[in-house]
């Protein structure tokens, strides 16, 4: 996205102003971009995708003088509502200011007066036409001799003048006194722009100052784009790319042309000053004409990749773009439920739930086991598979046999027919030896469900054993839910205990005496497996608040990353002000809130307010951050609801400048359930969430997706049945 540019006055001085000569008028094709429909579409989509964070102080000069015209006006209230869009406006990021001005100037509010990009917009919309005259110079002047109301020192300054170019003053020396003062000058045609007067008004070059407002989304694109060659935005896109394509601007002019005399009547005034009577004379006629002149020129935008061109919706449903990242689409009536629209994930036609789940079974083949008992573990593992493969067509199996060492029958979705299936279970023969359940756990955890497995779905596995283990069976079971492996325990109630520590979940475990009792828990452990992929806390009350590292510890890429895995998160659960209402804070060298519990209702909402969130660089104060959660996230000023459980997602790389473990424990001496998930190790985590119940370490932030179902289950454990 770099390019070498002559923009000293923007990278080199600590006192940046942005002049922005917004023409606000009519017209569309004053500007045409020599580029394919494609490319058209594509810059125009971008523009409502980019967005720019940093601490900037924004002034709009808004031009209310006679000659805009009311229509003119309000387009430049538009436009000045759409460049909102893609700032991210907060106390410590951008400020935005607003003076209109005609024949003097009036300050609509100050820098300091809104905080958030809604409110800032409203303001905007209840600004008024005043009418006047058009003194540009004097609204400059003002500017450069009262500064900016409400500003910081250290901020860049942006001054933003919507104006239809045509001053009644002189406005050529405040504009030169500014551009030697190290101010940088945009100037954006609207109505009938005249370029080369725009061109003189801008800083150089031109081509990467001027554009026409018209063409909103195209304006603010390129605004963006050279505010991210100036490294003023610098929170890029990888995936974005620079492009420049010829511009062909047209100026519209109206030549008067002198035509000849005609006889007309004047009254003539006698020393009275009294009208007398009218003489006929001569009057000069003339017409007007109207003119055109083009220029060539060069515009430089910014290209970002459309995750909806790929075409990921199926069965009819609409894409739409949500980020550079993450789309949503709309489902059909009976395709809801996933995320493409291939088809209802939560329930089948037979009242099952369409499992779609990689599945692994570990079978003790061992002398302890003995043959009946393992004969018995394959007529078990054959009712389960027909109970599940005859209504769904999602899943994919594999069977492993351990005792000394472990032994892949077959791998993961080597057999996708269910009497090959079958008859590949049959042919399987008992090995014996001796009882190493610790090893045979850990052995799977690691290559099990390394080849064949889908990425996207989750991985069960389930282990069958009737002898006890001449190895531990706690930590390799501890090991395998950091992999993200669901375990299900089936076995003799002689060893329940172990059972139990295999699975880490009484729920997980299944018991039993005889044969009949063991096939009489087939339909309860498909209800398991096929019940893992189902939604969140639905029909629960939960305030849940999600507190995300944006430090430079993260780094940008990976701050995405984890704020598509938040968004995906918020899928699993029913946004109702009834139900469970939503909370973000980002932090680094202090926390910031992106919104509040009752800020949004519904999920379209809270998705695209997580996008906008900026990465904030700077150390990470963790500590700080869930202070700031108990103090003032969690508050009923806040949206808080008395009586509900509340949860706390904390996301993390496991270093902080602060302390942490103490304000975690604040949070749960309150009753507030802490969860800790990071690419960290584990012992950091376990300091932080006191157990490993409310834990989730993650080897790297790639590995991220993977973990999301996990997530979920464990805020739905945490939240009290109805």
């Amino acid at each position: 996205m770099q390019m070498n540019l002559e923009m000293g006055s923007i990278s080199g001085s600590s006192y940046y102003a942005l002049f922005f000569m917004i023409l606000a008028s009519q017209g569309s094709g004053l500007q045409q971009l020599m580029a394919d429909q494609e490319t058209i579409v594509k810059i125009l989509s971008s523009g409502r995708l980019i967005q720019c964070s940093s601490a900037i102080d924004i002034l709009l000069l808004m031009d209310g003088s006679h000659s805009i015209g009311k229509g003119s006006f309000e387009r430049s209230k538009h436009f000045a509502a759409k460049l909102c869009n893609v700032l991210d406006i907060n106390p410590d990021r951008v400020r935005i200011g607003v003076i209109q001005f005609s024949s003097k100037p009036k300050v609509e509010f100050g820098l300091e007066t809104y905080p958030t990009r809604e409110e800032t917009k409203e303001a905007i919309k209840r600004i008024f036409f005043r009418g006047g005259g058009t003194e540009i110079g004097r609204a400059i002047k003002y500017v450069l001799l009262k500064g900016f109301h409400g500003g910081r020192k250290d901020a860049l300054k942006i001054i933003i003048i919507l104006t239809d170019g045509k001053s009644q003053d002189n406005a050529t020396v405040p504009l030169r006194y500014a551009k030697s003062s190290g101010m940088t000058i945009f100037a954006v045609g609207v109505k009938h722009p005249g370029w080369k007067e725009l061109a003189s008004l801008a800083s150089v070059p031109s081509e990467m100052h001027v554009f026409y407002a018209e063409h909103y989304d195209d304006a603010v694109n390129g605004l963006y784009t050279t505010l991210t060659q100036s490294t003023v935005c610098s929170d890029v896109h990888p995936a974005c790319k620079l492009v420049s394509r010829f511009c062909r601007r047209t100026t519209v002019n109206a030549e008067k042309k002198y035509l000849g005399n005609h006889i007309c009547w004047k009254g003539i005034n006698d020393s009275t000053k009294r009208p007398g009577k009218p003489i006929a004379t001569f009057c000069p006629f003339y017409t007007w004409k109207r003119t055109y002149s083009q220029i060539e020129s060069r515009c430089y935008r910014t290209i970002c990749p459309d995750p909806c061109d790929s075409g990921p919706c199926h069965n009819g449903g609409t894409c739409v773009t949500e980020t550079v990242d993450e789309y949503s689409c709309l489902c059909p009536l009976g395709y809801g439920g996933d995320k493409h629209c291939t088809g209802n994930r939560y329930l089948t036609s037979a009242g099952i739930r369409d499992c779609s789940v990689n599945l692994m079974f570990l079978v003790d083949g061992s002398w302890n086991m003995g043959l009946d008992g393992f004969l018995q573990a394959k007529a078990f593992a054959k009712r389960l598979l027909r109970s599940i493969m005859t209504l769904s067509t999602k899943l994919l199996v594999g069977f492993a046999q351990y005792s000394d060492n472990v032994n892949v029958e077959f791998g993961m979705g080597q057999y996708s027919d269910l009497n090959d299936l079958l008859k590949a279970i049959d042919g399987i023969p008992f090995n014996g030896g001796n009882t190493f359940t610790g090893k045979a756990l850990r052995y799977v955890a690691e290559n099990g469900f390394s080849e064949g497995s889908r990425m996207d779905v989750p991985e069960v596995l389930v282990v069958f054993a009737n002898s006890k283990s001449h190895d531990v069976v706690i930590l390799p079971e501890q090991h395998m839910k950091e992999k993200e492996l669901f375990i299900l325990s089936v076995g003799k109630k002689r060893i329940i205990n172990q059972l139990n520590h295999i699975a880490g979940d009484i729920q997980l475990a299944f018991a039993y005496n005889d044969a009949q009792e063991l096939y009489s828990k087939v339909s309860e452990l498909r209800s398991k497996i096929c019940g893992i992929n189902a939604p969140g806390c639905f029909s629960k009350p939960l305030d849940l608040v999600f507190t995300v590292d944006a430090s430079s510890n993260v780094g940008r890429q990976n701050f995405r990353q984890v704020k598509g895995f938040v968004r995906n998160i918020i899928s699993q659960f029913d946004i109702d002000r009834d139900l469970t209402q939503v909370a973000m804070v980002i932090y680094s060298n202090k926390p910031r809130t992106l919104f509040n519990l009752d800020s949004f209702d519904s999920e379209g909402k809270i998705k695209s307010a997580i996008s906008t969130g900026p990465f904030l660089d700077g150390s990470a104060h963790t500590g700080k951050a869930l202070k700031y959660i108990l103090e003032d996230t969690l508050s009923i000023q806040k949206g808080a609801r008395p009586g509900i459980h509340k949860v706390v997602v904390m996301i993390t790389d496991g270093q902080s400048s602060d302390d942490v473990a103490a304000d975690a424990e604040q949070l749960r001496q309150n009753g507030i359930t802490v969860l800790v998930l990071g690419a960290a190790d584990a012992q950091t985590l376990l300091r932080i969430a006191r157990s490993r119940k409310f834990m989730i370490p993650v080897r790297s932030y790639e590995d991220f997706k993977r973990y999301e179902i996990n997530l979920v289950r464990k805020i739905c454990e945490a939240v009290p049945a109805l």
